[in-house]
């Protein structure tokens, strides 16, 4: 017996859940993916089916009340004679029918939109299914309502979105997934979900509050001058680029829906490690720290009548300069080993002065310390900054062997550094052997 034909024969028991429960079992056997053709006859068997069924339940109402009429000694009316031109079939809108999956997927969680789409997808045509798609994706496209992960890959599934025969370009779906996701994450009953997303870029954890503040701030209009203010604490210019990270927004894509587009491009700023905006800012923060220890210093030297107008200007300007100073030579130094780390085809400048810096430098170290020996100049700040120099070098020759090497990813080897606080002319040493190490290596590379 064909699939049509058990159907039909169910029809004439008139037990319309029957049909329903044969033709969904019949449905694992006659997918449309497997064949059109054999999914059509099956469907139109099955609505064949449902309509006999229907029309003879119908027809045992009416004779039931013609039989009860005429107990009661009522002749029934006749029935007015219509020209039947077969049943209408009802009209349906695919575009209808997509905005009420949106409209349910907002306010059901993925398993119960997945079997939504099941049981509707039971009561389609292929070519109807195919539309009603075609039609969510042009609504996702245009409107980008908030979904979830987990519902767009239910839908996408449903449909086959990702199927290749549709020739539908992955990176544009997967972009409209982005920005329905994003639109989700914003809501402010997803804040849970938004914070998690930003705990897997950043080490940080934020609170609910937090990323209530961190979402007004892009979202919200602002003047330029309150922005340059917030952007001095160093907490608000890392925690906001990590949430626009969590929210996968990048700097050449579409701002997400709801934030403010001058704000997004301010903030967004932060998180590219290379822009002369930390520079910026950085130096801001370390002069107004910088004024504040010159004033504290200030107050001192005023109340302390022990010190003298000289002394207590170079303990002002000492303490005013300190912290900026030192921020300009870490970046110095930092400027530094990213030069002498750099691989030859990205280095900037000729490659012998990257080459000959290592050993100029050793050899300018080692000859001042010589002189402070030979010159009797000996102290705790001058033996302090022997050692640093000494420990900078080492760190460098030390890096520069590793990140050039054959596994840049081995742990550093903390001899040299802890030679070049102990014993500087061995960390000297030592820094020499790297480079030379690191020449011969790039020798036997360029004979290949």
């Amino acid at each position: 017996m064909s699939a049509g034909e058990e159907l039909l024969e169910l029809a004439g028991q008139g037990d319309e859940r029957a049909i329903k429960r044969a033709y969904a079992r019949l449905l694992r056997s006659n997918r449309p993916d497997d064949d059109a053709d054999a999914f059509q006859d099956l469907h139109a068997c099955y609505q064949h089916a449902l309509a006999l069924c229907r029309s003879a339940t119908d027809e045992r109402h009416d004779a039931s009340d013609a039989f009860d009429a005429r107990q009661a000694g009522v002749e029934p009316p006749a029935a007015p004679r219509v020209a039947v031109t077969g049943p209408a079939a009802p009209v349906l809108d695919p575009h209808v029918a997509a905005l009420e999956l949106v409209q349910y997927a907002a306010v059901a969680d993925a398993s119960a939109l997945a079997v939504l789409l099941q049981d509707r997808a039971l009561g389609w045509s292929l070519r109807f299914r195919n539309d009603v798609g075609w039609a969510l994706l042009d609504h996702l496209q245009r409107e980008h309502p908030p979904l979830s992960e987990a519902h767009f890959n239910v839908v996408m599934q449903a449909f086959d979105w990702d199927d290749i025969a549709l020739d539908l370009d992955p990176l544009w779906l997967a972009a409209v997934g982005r920005r329905c996701r994003q639109a989700w994450l914003l809501l402010p009953t997803s804040r849970g979900a938004l914070r998690v997303a930003y705990e897997r870029c950043s080490d940080r954890y934020l609170s609910t509050q937090e990323v209530d503040e961190v979402v007004a701030r892009l979202g919200e209009q602002r003047p330029h001058w309150r922005n340059r203010l917030e952007a001095i604490v160093t907490t608000r210019a890392r925690d906001t680029p990590y949430l626009l990270a969590a929210l996968e927004y990048w700097p050449a894509e579409e701002v997400p829906a709801g934030l403010d587009p001058v704000q997004v491009g301010f903030w967004a700023r932060f998180g590219e490690p290379s822009h002369r905006v930390h520079l910026r800012y950085g130096a801001l923060r370390c002069a107004i720290i910088g004024l504040f220890m010159g004033l504290i210093t200030a107050w001192g030297v005023h109340a302390s009548p022990a010190v003298d107008a000289y002394r207590g200007g170079m303990m002002i300007a000492v303490a005013t300069l300190l912290l900026p100073a030192s921020w300009l030579l870490l970046l110095g130094y930092r400027a530094l080993l990213r030069w002498q780390c750099a691989h030859e085809s990205d280095a900037r400048g000729p490659a012998w002065l990257r080459w000959a810096f290592l050993p100029t430098a050793a050899a300018a170290v080692g000859t001042a310390m010589w002189a402070q020996r030979a010159l009797g100049m000996d102290g705790l700040l001058l033996m302090s900054l022997d050692r640093a120099w000494v420990f900078g070098l080492a760190l460098i020759a030390m890096t520069r062997a590793r990140t050039r090497g054959a596994d840049p990813h081995r742990e550093a080897n903390a001899l040299p550094l802890v030679l070049g606080v102990i014993w500087p002319v061995a960390g000297i040493a030592l820094s020499l052997v790297y480079w030379s190490m690191d020449l011969r290596r790039n020798f036997s590379a360029s004979r290949r």
